[in-house]
């Protein structure tokens, strides 16, 4: 209905519209539903990179457990960190990821790694297995087969695409 009636009628037609669509959506959905569909419509918005609202959240739900069985929670590193090695890092990633895809994707491969990182160097101190974490990141994010291209982050985590 929009493509037919809608087509070449410019961008106030356009807003009003979403208006009314907005209007309906949000009366016939619950929180949930919402939640979900603002971070769709954030991830087409943003080109499928995170901000720190997002991220924050994301990171949260990660979490890796050890061999005692122990659960350990992100984050890993403050936000402060992640972004003191982001700066450091910056050069060796792809232009469009920005800290907060760097905060996610650091956090992410440390809690999906280090339980086997821990296993094959067992004598590691903690900033040597943190060097090993930052080195998989940025070859993570540097992959260039992904199916995501360089929304890998946000894709691998929204299921986007």
């Amino acid at each position: 209905m929009i493509k037919k009636y809608g087509a070449g009628k410019g961008e106030d037609m356009m807003w009003k519209t979403l208006n009314v669509v907005s209007e309906h959506v949000e009366h016939s959905m619950d929180e949930t539903e919402i939640h979900h569909l603002m971070r769709d419509l954030y991830g087409e918005m943003s080109n499928g990179h995170y901000n720190q609202e997002y991220a924050e959240e994301d990171v949260k739900k990660m979490y890796y457990t050890d061999d005692s069985g122990k659960r350990h929670y992100a984050p890993y590193w403050s936000e402060e960190q992640a972004k003191a090695v982001y700066e450091s890092v910056k050069r060796s990633l792809p232009g469009e990821y920005n800290c907060w895809d760097f905060y996610v994707a650091l956090n992410m491969v440390k809690s999906d790694n280090c339980p086997v990182l821990r296993k094959w160097f067992p004598n590691l101190q903690d900033n040597e297995l943190e060097a090993k974490v930052i080195e998989l990141t940025i070859s993570w994010l540097n992959d260039e087969d992904n199916p995501y291209g360089n929304e890998k982050v946000w894709g691998y985590l929204n299921g986007s695409k």
